[in-house]
């Protein structure tokens, strides 16, 4: 089936893993050293919608974050089929600044809003979570968008991310709120279980200290009485 080619623009602070997400999506890889993008950067990916009976081509633009280059993004979102705000789950700042620069943006530059993404990316660092996912969920339902947790570094939740983008955009009233919620709770229940698991081990290692510790008192004891008899 010929594609239908979609142009997707990630928009985000710098840091937040916009290249990352990109090219786990794109080529399955993962760089932790990656650099901040420092000029627009362009990739293409097809992916076949069997239900719908359609493709899509998605040509995602990954863009600069810093502040100093704010300006330039409006040259590739302008004419976005699909926008995709990023942000960091352990950065308050990344996400402030979806809600304070980012939407309004893309409300006052497009003239027709686009399909609408948001991302918390990061999941793997979720000991140091800032930015409670019910904000975050109540941020993307307040601007009609879709909502998903993700972490490029283990490449979860990015499939699942452009499966629901690309049938939002095919069919916009399809529903995704299913997938997003077992995806929080697989999150949810990830952290949960690594939470028990350091608490057993702290368990253990009192315990140990404690045999250890009863050890040596008898260990005195015997000591004492060698001594004294």
């Amino acid at each position: 089936m010929e594609p239908e080619a979609v142009k997707v623009v990630l928009l985000g602070e710098s840091g937040v893993g916009k290249t990352c997400i990109i090219s786990q999506f794109t080529e399955h890889k993962f760089d932790q050293n990656v650099l901040s993008s420092l000029s627009a950067q362009f990739v293409s990916k097809t992916i076949e919608y069997l239900d719908f009976g359609k493709a899509i081509k998605f040509d995602i633009w990954d863009t600069v974050g810093q502040e100093r280059f704010r300006s330039m993004a409006k040259i590739f979102y302008k004419e976005a089929k699909v926008i995709v705000f990023v942000y960091d789950i352990t950065s308050q700042k990344s996400f402030d600044a979806l809600q304070n620069y980012w939407y309004d943006e893309i409300r006052n530059n497009c003239g027709v809003i686009p399909v609408l993404a948001v991302v918390g990316n990061k999941t793997d660092l979720y000991e140091d979570q800032v930015v409670e996912t019910s904000t975050a969920r109540e941020f993307a339902k307040k601007i009609g968008a879709i909502f998903q947790l993700t972490s490029a570094k283990e490449n979860e939740g990015i499939p699942n991310l452009f499966d629901n983008i690309g049938k939002k955009y095919l069919q916009p009233s399809y529903e995704y709120d299913a997938k997003d919620i077992l995806a929080k709770e697989k999150f949810e229940k990830k952290k949960e279980d690594e939470k028990g698991t350091r608490i057993r081990i702290r368990m253990g290692n009192n315990n140990s200290n404690n045999k250890d510790g009863e050890n040596n008192k008898g260990n005195n004891k015997e000591k004492d009485k060698k001594k004294c008899c």
